[in-house]
């Protein structure tokens, strides 16, 4: 690691985070304790969410989670974990009146609470409360569903203020959840959220994108932990209409809210490290109405066009990060949006990595 620098909080003079952080299988474990379970994870919308006992399942860094609503009407999280022997309580998505453990039959509210204990029968000193469900901490920001493992982590409320101010004000909780699709990309996964925080590379990468849309107008807004990027349709100005250009918003750490150009729609890209050089991502799209029109088929087109543009320049990036040669870059003044997520995970690793140790 001889000659690395650490990243500089001065863009003109910033280098790059160092190529082993996205090489060494040894970096994604502290990735995966000291950010992905520590942060707010997007897990559902609350049009999922119709019937008392409507539930999903999701994984955070590899622990299952449920989420369901209850006969109070609350959405709530809990570990898919029975108390009684850790069996898993519930698959896929649907509706329990009554949480049913399927191997011994314990049987939970939908407050978490014990229900029945079947096999208990004459244990002494038996504490139904010490054998509730686990819960998880859970979030409804703007009518999505956030969880986060931390219990101490901050509220979304402080973390992201400010969030979806342009785009609030269209009923975002009329949205309704119209296509899930996973794809494999074979790179690092902040490969990707490098790439998805600069559109430099649009006009060489994306020529369709960037064909309708004004680029003179492109713009990017820094905050504590969100990026804000936008720009209109030619012929429009910077006050758009929703549809009316694109609207794009980072999250920190692993992923982004995408309001695209055409009828109302959001589609929300998720970036899951699998190991240090595979990353699967989730793309799900919303719609206002559940019948897909003509022009939100040629939407969702476009955007997979894009993805898998994305895909292919960032498994060629990861190839040469391996080569060996490569070993820290330098930013150019209009990368300002990558510099500031290598700021966010250089702060959140450097006590758990020796990026402490390198040569300034």
């Amino acid at each position: 690691m001889k000659n690395e620098v650490r990243v500089s909080e001065k863009l003109s003079e910033a280098h790059t985070l160092p190529s082993w952080l996205y090489t060494d299988p040894r970096v994604l474990e502290v990735e995966q304790n000291q950010i992905f379970a520590k942060t707010w994870q997007y897990v559902g919308h609350v049009s999922e969410f119709k019937k008392t006992g409507d539930y999903i399942t999701t994984e955070i860094v590899g622990k299952p989670i449920f989420v369901t609503l209850g006969n109070d009407g609350e959405i709530r999280a809990f570990y898919n974990v029975c108390s009684h022997r850790a069996a898993k309580l519930v698959e896929g998505e649907g509706n329990k009146k009554v949480i049913v453990c399927p191997y011994h039959a314990w049987s939970y509210r939908l407050d978490g609470s014990l229900n029945r204990a079947p096999n208990m029968k004459g244990v002494e000193n038996f504490d139904e409360q010490a054998f509730c469900l686990h819960g998880v901490r859970l979030e409804i920001f703007e009518s999505f569903i956030f969880v986060n493992l931390d219990p101490d982590a901050e509220p979304m409320s402080s973390l992201f203020g400010g969030l979806f101010d342009h785009v609030k004000k269209n009923k975002m909780n009329q949205f309704i959840k119209t296509r899930v699709k996973e794809t494999i990309c074979h790179s690092n996964w902040k490969v990707g959220i490098d790439n998805y925080l600069e559109c430099d590379h649009c006009p060489g990468v994306h020529k369709s994108l960037v064909s309708k849309v004004d680029m003179k107008q492109y713009e990017s807004f820094l905050y504590d932990h969100y990026v804000y990027q936008v720009t209109p349709l030619k012929g429009q100005t910077a006050n758009f209409e929703l549809g009316q250009g694109g609207r794009y918003y980072w999250l920190y750490p692993n992923m982004w809210f995408s309001f695209d150009p055409g009828s109302p729609n959001v589609s929300i890209h998720q970036s899951f490290p699998i190991d240090y050089k595979t990353t699967k991502y989730v793309y799900t799209t919303f719609f206002m109405n559940e019948t897909i029109s003509n022009e939100e088929k040629e939407l969702m087109a476009v955007d997979e066009d894009v993805r898998r543009e994305d895909k292919e320049i960032c498994e060629i990036v990861q190839k040469g990060i391996e080569t060996g040669v490569y070993k820290q870059g330098r930013f150019s003044l209009t990368e300002n949006c990558v510099h500031h997520f290598h700021l966010l995970m250089q702060k959140r690793v450097e006590h758990h990595l020796p990026l402490d140790k390198v040569e300034i």
